[in-house]
């Protein structure tokens, strides 16, 4: 598919002036488009999505509208200032759907690209990543007023870690890709952290978590920064919003900016739990749900960025075993690294557990 020939298929007036490739996601295709409208130009994204990660698509795409729909309502209400920059705007096709089909049967749809606005990939500060929690749980605060009905689940059993272990497990069992011998010592590892791996579950089965709408993948890279005043204006990525349990976007965050090093880092001597960084991630976090965080999830946020770091490190084990057919590579290994720095990151995290769990009880001390 021509790039050229998208922007035919959405509300966009302009003629097209170029486009290429955007972000550094792991699933879907991105591009930035260039349009001159009336001798101005504005920019969109067109993003194509992973059928193979997301079979459903419209389900995926009417859980983003009401979403979407639902925070314009509210920022709108609250009078939020420059609201226009602080949620994204699904550019409709011309039928009036939020996406169009192409022959081949691929879905894209398009955004409005928010200008004067960056998102990193590697955290730079502890107030960037304060900022990035207040957003993820200001996005969390704003959804709990969310009309039924409930929220599509779009990637089933997402974050069921215990199933997580179980698809390693046979994966380690089939070896598709001959990749089991040498990866014996990060197999060994995952599958001994089975009791850690449904921690987060025994809490809601007993009801000390309750389910909320949440984003299900809160990397540092999912909020966009204002690229002036490094503000967190707006979440993005809104595929896996659905929903879940409140620490396991806590500890996707902790996993994505609390640990300095790139997420394929080959050192892994620079790969730790940084716990000024920790810190900030914690106070945004408070600070941004309050009365919604219930002691027990408060008491539970360590333990999510646990659950989550060894889940993610499973993934990406799994995914190397099976030969790369999830996340894309760069590289060969590249998973196999990625998983490395997720393990890494876990021991980290278990040999600073009771100083992270203080300074979530100083957050809270603070509010």
């Amino acid at each position: 598919m021509q790039i050229s020939r998208i922007g035919e298929h959405f509300d966009i007036s302009g003629t097209f002036r170029g486009a290429a490739p955007y972000g550094s996601g792991h699933i879907n295709e991105t591009f930035l488009a260039e349009y001159d409208e009336g001798g101005r130009t504005v920019r969109y994204l067109h993003q194509r999505l992973n059928r193979r990660v997301f079979p459903d698509p419209v389900s995926v795409m009417e859980n983003i509208r009401r979403v979407l729909e639902h925070l314009q309502r509210k920022l709108a209400v609250a009078g939020a200032a420059y609201r226009e920059r602080r949620v994204l705007e699904l550019i409709p096709a011309r039928d009036g759907a939020g996406f169009w089909r192409d022959e081949e049967g691929e879905v894209w749809r398009t955004y409005r690209f928010l200008e004067g606005t960056r998102c990193v990939d590697v955290a730079e500060s502890p107030s960037q990543v304060r900022e990035a929690a207040r957003a993820f749980g200001g996005f969390q605060r704003m959804l709990l007023d969310l009309p039924g009905p409930r929220l599509h689940e779009t990637i089933p059993h997402f974050h069921d870690t215990p199933r997580r272990l179980e698809m390693l497990a046979r994966a380690v069992e089939a070896d598709a890709a001959g990749r089991a011998v040498p990866a014996k010592a990060e197999i060994e590892l995952a599958l001994s952290r089975e009791n850690l791996a449904g921690a987060l579950t025994r809490l809601r089965d007993r009801g000390d978590l309750a389910e909320r709408v949440i984003h299900n993948d809160t990397k540092l890279n999912n909020v966009l920064l204002d690229e002036a005043t490094g503000e967190a204006l707006c979440v993005i990525d809104l595929d896996t919003v659905m929903p879940g349990l409140g620490p396991w976007d806590f500890g996707d965050l902790v996993r994505s900016a609390a640990n300095r090093a790139a997420e394929d880092e080959r050192d892994l001597a620079r790969v730790r739990a940084d716990p000024q960084f920790f810190a900030a991630i914690a106070q945004g976090w408070v600070d941004s749900l309050g009365s919604v965080l219930a002691p027990a999830e408060r008491g539970a946020l360590v333990t999510g960025a646990k659950v989550i770091t060894l889940e993610c490190g499973i993934r990406f084990l799994t995914d190397h075993l099976e030969g790369d057919t999830y996340f894309k590579v760069k590289r060969p290994g590249q998973n196999l690294d990625r998983a490395r720095v997720h393990f890494a990151l876990l021991g980290s995290l278990e040999q600073q557990q009771e100083e992270l769990e203080r300074k979530v009880e100083l957050c809270a001390s603070r509010n």
